[in-house]
């Protein structure tokens, strides 16, 4: 299994190999759910919701199905035609079994909470602050954590130039 697709499974991934000018922005919002409560985070937080789409994504293939709710969360934030293609892409590539393509196929059941996890927070939260998918943030940056990214981001490339 090749995780590595992952990222051009990401409804985001021509907006982020994209110079991101302003008709790039409109191309990506062109794509949100604006019916969705959480479309907050697709259209004024796309780094964070990309890192998240490739955490969660990592947590359900390695047997995480608590990590499931999460997903269909995201996946709300998107249109329609959108999540079909990525959960056609999710199985095409075998990431996900087709029992969980059918639940994040499941209109509007977010399921019940799970329960609290401090480390999958710590988890979380340690992936949005350290950019280990490589994001490449172009437009302005408006939060700590997209300036940290890209400054680990930064700091691994010039690293890695010298081996």
């Amino acid at each position: 299994m090749n995780l590595s697709n992952i990222r051009k499974i990401s409804p985001l991934y021509s907006y982020w190999i994209s110079d991101q000018t302003d008709d790039d922005e409109k191309e990506r919002l062109l794509i949100a759910n604006f019916d969705s409560k959480a479309v907050y985070l697709f259209e004024k937080e796309p780094y964070k919701w990309e890192n998240l789409f490739q955490s969660i994504t990592r947590q359900i293939v390695y047997g995480d199905l608590d990590s499931i709710r999460g997903m269909k969360v995201l996946l709300s934030t998107i249109s329609n035609a959108q999540k079909t293609k990525v959960l056609e892409l999710f199985f095409k590539e075998g990431l996900f079994k087709e029992e969980i393509i059918k639940e994040l196929s499941k209109e509007d059941s977010f399921g019940p909470p799970t329960k609290s996890n401090l480390f999958r927070f710590l988890r979380i939260l340690f992936i949005i602050f350290v950019n280990p998918y490589g994001i490449v943030i172009r437009r302005r940056k408006n939060h700590s954590y997209e300036f940290t990214g890209c400054f680990v981001h930064s700091l691994r490339q010039r690293i890695s130039s010298f081996f």
